[in-house]
């Protein structure tokens, strides 16, 4: 047992529960399992997408701490403004993520249900990324005529700490620290194939808020994932996805825990087109392995409406 925990008993074994359960948000900015980054869209293209999420699913802790039965519920919806750009000649986008959600976990502790619930803001993200090669920023009226090939651009999302956060209760929405995600990727369109490969990195700054008077942080988390897409015709199309994560192990009061998130992950996803305006996209994520960190089911939903671009 990790001497901070010999040190604060019951609360101490909890604290590692909690900055597991949390650690999850830099986890899904890595392995958010998204395909498709560097699709071609017309400069001046706004979509705004409404998106219901629900994950369940268990908090791995390892056999040293004596806590059963570990879980977490979440039940999140999103709003998600995308803007097309064009940046030095080449495509961009600029992304705004608002979260609202509803968590519940449970775990027994000795026979105590430590069962809690929070509803609220979670931390928003914004994001810009752009093309470097094969990504040309091009209006609806070339968009036509335009035969993507080889792509590779990258990005950097920020998600900001300003969601819910209570130093005095265990669980939050909110992880009172600052998650930077830079990332880079290549995609390549055969016929109506794409192959897509994305590498990413989060580093996230010091929670000294934590509960019990506690500073919080954590290691470097990587993670590299590959999609696999199909198109059948404009607008709707299907992509099987595996994502991998490694490090981004718990600092706590400068100690490194040495829980590295060794985990990896599949996707699949469908977007459909409902008119030329809108769009709805479903997706399932679920765990193949996991070491330490979430183990969590996901299925989403979203509602896109699609303007501009002309």
């Amino acid at each position: 047992m990790r001497p901070y925990l010999q040190k604060a008993g019951p609360a101490g074994l909890c604290l590692l529960l909690l900055v597991l359960a949390t650690s999850g948000a830099a986890q899904a900015a890595v392995q958010s399992l998204e395909p498709r980054l560097l699709s071609p869209a017309p400069v001046g293209l706004n979509s705004l997408i409404f998106t219901y999420v629900y994950s369940s699913g268990d908090v791995i802790l390892g056999n040293s701490i004596p806590l059963e039965g570990t879980k977490a519920r979440l039940n999140s919806v999103a709003a998600i403004y995308i803007r097309s750009i064009g940046i030095l000649g080449k495509a961009g986008r600029l992304t705004v993520v608002v979260p609202l959600a509803n968590g519940k976990w449970s775990g027994e502790f000795s026979g105590v249900d430590t069962s809690t619930t929070r509803t609220g803001f979670g931390d928003p993200v914004v994001g810009i990324g752009m093309g470097f090669v094969g990504t040309p920023a091009l209006r609806a009226r070339n968009m036509a005529t335009f035969r993507p090939g080889t792509m590779l651009g990258g990005g950097l999302r920020v998600s900001i700490p300003i969601g819910q956060y209570d130093s005095s209760k265990f669980f939050n929405l909110g992880t009172n620290r600052w998650l930077f995600t830079p990332g880079i990727a290549a995609m390549r369109y055969v016929g109506r194939w794409g192959f897509e490969a994305q590498l990413r990195a989060t580093f996230s700054t010091t929670n000294s808020e934590f509960y019990g008077n506690t500073e919080v942080g954590q290691e470097p988390l990587v993670g590299f994932q590959f999609h696999v897409e199909y198109t059948f015709k404009r607008g709707l199309w299907a992509a099987a996805s595996f994502g991998q994560s490694f490090g981004g192990a718990t600092v706590v009061d400068g100690e490194s825990q040495g829980n590295d998130q060794t985990n990896n992950r599949f996707a699949l996803t469908l977007d459909y087109p409902l008119g030329k305006a809108w769009s709805v996209k479903g997706a399932y994520t679920g765990g193949i392995s996991t070491r330490y960190g979430g183990d969590f089911n996901t299925y989403a939903l979203g509602f896109q409406h699609h303007w501009g671009g002309m």
